[in-house]
């Protein structure tokens, strides 16, 4: 075999290589894709707002968040109750909890928590704000998500707590709550 024949053998080893190597990319990649369960939205509410009728929830400063104009839900995996201030999430699993909101009444020197109460007790917060001496602005904005495991009988609630009074005004530009489904 002349020179020529050797470069086109090694340039036919290169490309069988290349082919084995994607086929088992793709072959992979087909496996790996089939076992992930799919997210399931199952709710979206809009025109959120504080409510203030739940003791020890009852104060502009202590509040929890009342899930307003109702988009989605799926009542196979969650349940609202208690003036539309709790969910209960009905199938065992993780839930994304994602919350896009707007804060007004925001004073300088001072804190913001907007947190996930899972059973009545904090699970994590969605948002930890700080204010400034010298801030320039009485609103904040939240975008912010959160995973929460249930056994299919937990509920969670979304609450704002500060030393100081605010609120969350009614604006669909800028408040949004999504749950989401999203594995076993």
């Amino acid at each position: 075999m002349g020179r020529g024949g050797t470069v086109l053998g090694i340039i036919g080893i290169i490309l069988a290589a290349g082919a084995v190597g994607f086929t088992f990319i793709v072959w992979n990649s087909q496996n790996t894709t089939k076992s992930l369960t799919p997210t399931i939205v199952v709710g979206i509410w809009e025109t959120l707002g504080d409510n203030l009728g739940f003791a020890p929830y009852n104060s502009q400063n202590n509040w929890l968040l009342e899930f307003g104009d109702n988009r989605l839900n799926n009542t196979d995996y969650i349940s609202v109750s208690n003036s539309n201030t709790r969910i209960t999430l009905l199938k065992s699993g993780w839930y994304r909890i994602h919350l896009s909101i707007l804060l007004a009444g925001i004073n300088p020197s001072r804190s913001y928590r907007v947190r996930i109460l899972k059973d009545g007790v904090t699970e994590c917060f969605l948002d930890l704000y700080e204010t400034s001496a010298t801030m320039d602005s009485i609103y904040h904005s939240i975008d912010s998500s959160a995973f929460v495991y249930s056994n299919g009988t937990n509920y969670i609630e979304i609450n704002g707590d500060s030393a100081d009074d605010f609120s969350v005004p009614s604006n669909n530009l800028y408040n949004q709550l999504t749950i989401e489904f999203v594995a076993v």
